[in-house]
């Protein structure tokens, strides 16, 4: 898959924040320096669409590999007219503070998909909508951004780059509305920090014809998390052994190439999983990932055992989850 990474560096809000976003800020050890930013998850919301009668979910899977995520729906119109419903997926909420002690890596530096998302129907590509919004103090503060002139990513050397060259008159006006950060005078070189949310989702309609299965494929780029565990993380290990449900066995391998010397390069998904029709039974969410290596160790609550370290690894997301966490440990090389 060919595409330009964007890293941008960053930083959480210490408060969590709601719906998705709370999601995807996931616990992750990480082997950092004091100064090395630490790259850190999001969550894309899973798809989610409008209820009708003649409307079953026959199943849903979650396929999974360290740079690519596909979810696969299949929607069954049990009716004899076609089916129209409302359908969308949200992306990460974005948002940086003063502190980049983080980063983020983007699969794209467009703002109303920065995930890379792509979506079929029966096969079929779908083009989506958007609804954009850019929050400030509650209040959607888009077309004071966009008249500003500024990027709608909230972090960057872009937007780092347009704060830097605002009037002294603009940047009062925009910090007076919670916009950006208040301009120091005494250090106005120090940089300035976008101080809105940015919220997209992508929307359309979906038609299900009559007295059929439909497969709906929603396939993106994920916000991982990486890090490196090496020689004096054991106790990091077995601090997230309950969290991603590792197995003993899993646990004594990870730790036995760190007591060489060795260290592991970890990626760690967050994955929404709620069900995509609010009135209607579904099944539960299978997930299949894509083992990236014969050495390699994946883990998530809900996993078959049995399929542990073959080159697909199945399992189903855990009874009454609305979430899963996949984390893939590589050996590093040397």
């Amino acid at each position: 898959m060919s595409k330009t990474s964007t890293v941008i560096c960053l930083s959480w809000i210490a408060t969590a924040l709601a719906a998705w976003p709370a999601l995807a800020q996931s616990t992750t050890p990480a082997t950092t320096s004091a100064d090395e930013p630490e790259q850190k998850s999001l969550t894309v919301g899973a798809l989610q669409i409008g209820s009708a009668n003649d409307l079953q979910v026959q199943g849903i899977d979650i396929n999974v590999g360290t740079d690519s995520v596909a979810y696969s729906y299949f929607l069954k119109n049990i009716g004899s007219q076609t089916i129209t419903v409302a359908a969308a997926v949200s992306m990460p909420e974005l948002q940086a503070s003063a502190d980049r002690s983080q980063i983020w890596k983007l699969a794209t530096n467009d703002p109303a998909n920065p995930v890379d998302l792509a979506i079929t129907v029966a096969g079929t590509p779908v083009t989506t909508g958007s609804e954009v919004h850019a929050s400030a103090l509650g209040v959607d503060r888009l077309s004071e951004i966009n008249a500003a002139h500024l990027p709608l990513i909230p972090f960057g050397p872009e937007i780092d780059k347009a704060l830097g060259e605002l009037s002294a008159d603009a940047a009062d006006r925009l910090a007076s509305l919670g916009i950006v950060s208040v301009r120091n005078p005494e250090h106005p070189r120090e940089p300035m920090t976008a101080d809105w949310s940015l919220d997209v989702i992508r929307n359309w309609s979906l038609s299900l014809p009559p007295h059929k299965t439909t497969a709906v494929v929603v396939k993106f780029t994920p916000i991982v998390a990486r890090y490196t565990e090496a020689k004096g993380d054991e106790g990091d290990l077995d601090n997230m052994q309950d969290g991603i449900c590792l197995s003993s066995q899993a646990l004594n391998t990870l730790k036995a190439l760190l007591k060489n010397n060795g260290s592991w390069k970890t990626t760690d998904i967050s994955l929404a999983a709620p069900a995509p029709v609010h009135w209607i039974d579904s099944p539960i969410f299978s997930v299949t990932v894509r083992n990236p290596g014969p050495r390699a160790v994946v883990t998530f609550c809900g996993m078959d055992e049995k399929t542990a370290g073959k080159p697909v690894v199945l399992g189903n997301v855990a009874d009454g989850s609305d979430s899963v966490r996949v984390v893939i440990f590589e050996p590093a090389p040397k």
